[in-house]
């Protein structure tokens, strides 16, 4: 871009060899002598426009790199080759990440309020963004390094994600003492020999040992520890576990809360007409919804419950709310005339309610029995103060009540015939035992193991905090229609800026940032959106894929 020195529209700027080298090459010292201005650029800063021309500089000697490329230095005002100042840069990064965590629309709404005369577009202000998500991931990863290799060993935690739609499962290594990301990666097939070879360069890159595990209790996982690492401890995440017994529960509890919820949809109050009348003693012709809203709402209110992991269930709740308030309204009712149209319309209401309560009365008790069982199962887990062999036995003695209950009801059960299921509508209580007796002989192994980890991890919470948070990122900034492609092509990065310190953040992202690095990020950020999208359906995609297939057999045949 040619322009002239001169005008009235932009800044003209030379950039010469940095003065500080005294024009002497930074490789061997030798002079260097000037070949050639750029072309030019015109770089749009927030406050003016500058009409950049860069003097490129050759070493003159010859067995010098430098010897043979064009260079300069010294910093420019735009940044990564594109047409923009880096303060431009700088001020959408601030913008961008956390704490402020603005959307690209919202940045632009920002620039466009302040710097009136800077001309640049959503689309480039997302780009930008890109840029500044793969600089700071990258100069995260780098802190992690340094980190890390100081402590001398790695805890590991890891989990995966599914992204959903047709991507790759999302796997996340961290290092849980330091509460830093280690690697992230996607896995198209993934078993234990696979696995294996992952976390033996995953260990060979930080030249550190791994001293412990902490997971889900995943089989592919559990095979590859078993396999491959037996003497490392590997701490089952006891939230998962006792996630897995609460789940149950809540199939107990749903048989409670939703028969109770459709009888109360059916009550007549609830589904008469509002237009229909009825003539009611003393106050005249009346819609029924109308006489009996109050009744109607507290009904609806109650069915608007939810549970509470590991705190509250619903059914229980609305049983116990409902039972209460048909015996408190039979009571109210005695101060009506029987012979009243009212009266016998709740009566009967409270009739079907009863009925009701009495059909689900048996799923209440098996509700209330397993989560007493659960709470006491929980409070043993939190309760520090005892050495953990203690809790353990404690905690079997629970089971072993569990155990009991169902030999009384069953008594050929043999738990070495249990076979493990997912919570269902279709379970009964007594098979719920028999697979709460059989996750804790599964789970045993390793729910205490993380005594013997330099810190108290006894959960993969960390992986599970850091995959929710990057999601909801992601939704922030493009909505959820987008967000399983955003995961797959740029949920790394973002795993990155969930588990670093508020410094590293702040830090300058001009200075963490050159020409050569955000052209390879760039690029690298190209080719992974490039092979996610390879996937999606195309009306001029060729579909040829049998051809692929048929040239195997070819090669086979030759």
């Amino acid at each position: 871009m040619n322009l002239p020195a001169e005008s009235d529209s932009y800044e003209y700027v030379r950039i010469d060899y940095p003065p500080d080298l005294n024009n002497k090459c930074i490789l061997c010292y030798s002079p260097v002598e000037n070949v050639y201005p750029d072309a030019g650029k015109l770089v749009h800063c927030l406050e003016k426009k500058i009409y950049q021309v860069v003097e490129l500089y050759k070493c003159t000697n010859p067995d010098c790199p430098y010897s043979k490329h064009a260079f300069n230095l010294t910093p420019r005002y735009d940044y990564g080759t594109r047409y923009y100042g880096g303060d431009v840069f700088r001020f959408v990064a601030e913008e961008f990440l956390p704490p402020l965590k603005q959307k690209p629309n919202q940045i632009y709404t920002r620039i466009q309020n302040i710097y009136h005369d800077l001309d640049i577009s959503e689309a480039t202000i997302s780009r930008m963004c890109d840029d500044i998500l793969k600089v700071k991931a990258f100069s995260i990863d780098r802190k992690t390094i340094e980190m890390v290799q100081s402590q001398g060993f790695i805890l590991l935690g890891f989990d995966g994600q599914d992204p959903g739609t047709n991507a790759p499962a999302l796997w996340c290594f961290m290092e849980l003492t330091l509460n830093r990301v280690l690697s992230t990666t996607k896995f198209e097939i993934l078993d234990h020999h696979i696995l294996h070879e992952y976390i033996e360069a995953l260990q060979s890159f930080y030249g550190v040992p791994v001293l412990g595990w902490v997971t889900d209790k995943q089989n592919v996982i559990v095979k590859c520890h078993d396999s491959y690492y037996e003497e490392i401890p590997h701490q089952y995440c006891q939230f998962h576990f006792q996630k897995h017994l609460w789940n149950h529960i809540e199939v107990v509890d749903s048989q409670i809360f939703m028969p109770l919820k459709k009888a109360i949809n059916k009550l007549y109050i609830h589904t008469a007409s509002n237009s229909s009348k009825v003539q009611f003693e003393k106050i005249g012709p009346k819609s029924v919804r109308k006489v009996f809203k109050p009744m109607d709402d507290d009904f609806q209110s109650m069915i608007r419950a939810r549970n509470k992991t590991f705190k509250d269930l619903r059914g229980v709740w609305l049983y116990e709310t409902l039972k209460s308030y048909v015996i408190k309204g039979r009571k109210s009712m005695e101060e009506i005339d029987p012979d009243f149209r009212i009266a016998k319309i709740m009566k009967r209401t409270f009739e079907i309610l009863w009925e009701k309560l009495e059909t689900v009365k048996p799923w209440y008790e098996e509700a209330l029995l397993f989560n007493n069982w659960f709470q006491e199962i929980r409070a043993l887990f939190n309760k520090n103060e005892l050495v953990w062999q203690e809790r353990q036995r404690t905690i079997d003695i629970v089971f072993k009540d569990v155990y009991d209950t169902v030999l009384i009801e069953n008594p050929h059960f043999k738990l070495k015939e249990c076979r493990s299921f997912l919570p269902g509508k279709n379970k009964q209580p007594l098979a719920i035992k028999g697979e709460w007796c059989r996750l804790w002989n599964s789970y045993l192994p390793g729910l205490f193991q993380y005594e013997h980890f330099v810190g108290q991890f006894r959960t993969n919470g960390v992986n599970e905090r850091a995959f929710s948070k990057e999601k909801q990122m992601l939704i922030t900034r493009v909505g959820k229609g987008r967000v399983s492609h955003m995961i797959a092509t740029r949920g790394e990065d973002y795993l990155r800026l969930t588990h670093c310190t508020p410094e590293e953040l702040k830090s300058d992202i001009i200075e963490e940032s050159s020409q050569a690095l955000i052209y390879e990020l760039r690029t690298e950020l190209r080719n992974t959106i490039s092979k996610q999208t390879k996937r999606w359906r195309s009306r001029n995609r060729a579909y040829e894929g049998y051809e692929g297939v048929k040239s195997l057999t070819m090669e086979e045949i030759k």
